[in-house]
């Protein structure tokens, strides 16, 4: 009886398995504005509102669908928010295989961005891996940036444990039919903890089961080198952003960019985690307001 049992969950995964290979992927969300670089790479960008503009960056992986309930409470306040999909991901160029997968390299096409779209000095809001992006950018650097708010960031404090790179369970799983959403609802409810918005989930299946997007997820995760991030030398007004909860950058990391950047202001969410833009976005960007009226009148 055991064996029949056995050998029908061998069949029937096998089956799922190879429908996941076969039927479509989950619909993505829509492109926004299509932006070419002087590179020729294309990002994908959207932007909203009317007045002070600022410019939010996703982590690792992510994507522009990160951003709706941060974007809302900040075009309510009186921004005008620009955010895009990150090369390798969503409808943005993909690398070569050989590319750098480097923050870095993110943090020159953040500043080609910014330049090509003629956004006027920007503020700049980066999330995780996006955070890291951030302290990278030469943008971060510019006497006319107004601030920069780094939330969830990475920094050179981090320590990277584990595999980095075993993507293959992980697109396997989010490959069956009728089981993967229900599989990525599990393990982001294991892994987070966190209460997070319905349409997440479904939309980070979809946009990672993009061609190439896994491959960049893997890159960035085997180049990222928290101890290249070199956030001494800012300048720019800091907001730092960061639960004592946070299982994937662990709350000293932020205590410690706090402490790399001279003036930076951190603020601290007792009992949050990492999903901060998500869970969170309100509190977010009243700090966000609240940080800016420290200094816009002086």
């Amino acid at each position: 009886m055991v064996l029949k049992i056995i050998i029908v969950i061998v069949v029937l995964f096998a089956v799922l398995t190879i429908l996941g290979k076969i039927l479509p992927v989950p619909k993505s969300p829509v492109a926004g504005n299509i932006v070419t670089l002087p590179n020729g790479t294309k990002i994908n960008t959207f932007t909203k509102g009317e007045g002070k503009p600022i410019v939010l960056v996703h982590g690792l992986p992510g994507s522009a669908s990160d951003w709706p309930e941060m974007v809302e409470e900040l075009v309510d306040r009186g921004y005008q928010v620009t955010w895009y999909d990150r090369v390798g991901y969503g409808h943005s160029s993909r690398r070569d295989a050989n590319a750098k997968f480097t923050m870095q390299a993110n943090a020159d096409e953040l500043d080609a961005l910014i330049d090509v779209m003629g956004l006027d000095n920007p503020a700049l809001v980066g999330w995780s891996f996006g955070g890291g992006i951030v302290q990278s950018s030469a943008s971060a650097r510019k006497i006319e940036t107004p601030f920069i708010v780094l939330l969830a960031a990475v920094g050179s404090s981090m320590k990277i444990e584990g595999n980095r790179d075993n993507m293959k369970a992980a697109e396997w799983a989010m490959r069956l039919p009728v089981l993967g959403d229900p599989l990525a609802k599990a393990v982001i409810s294991a892994r987070f903890a966190e209460t997070l918005p319905p349409r997440w989930v479904g939309n980070q299946r979809s946009l990672l089961l993009m061609p190439g997007s896994l491959d960049t997820f893997r890159g960035e995760m085997t180049a990222l080198t928290p101890s290249d991030i070199s956030a001494s030398d800012i300048q720019t007004p800091t907001l730092v952003i960061h639960g004592t909860k946070d299982k994937m950058v662990p709350y000293k990391v932020g205590v410690k960019i706090s402490e790399e950047i001279e003036g930076a202001k951190l603020i601290t969410l007792d009992g949050i985690g990492h999903m901060i833009p998500l869970s969170h976005p309100k509190e977010i960007a009243d700090a966000i307001v609240g940080f800016s009226a420290e200094f816009d009148d002086k």
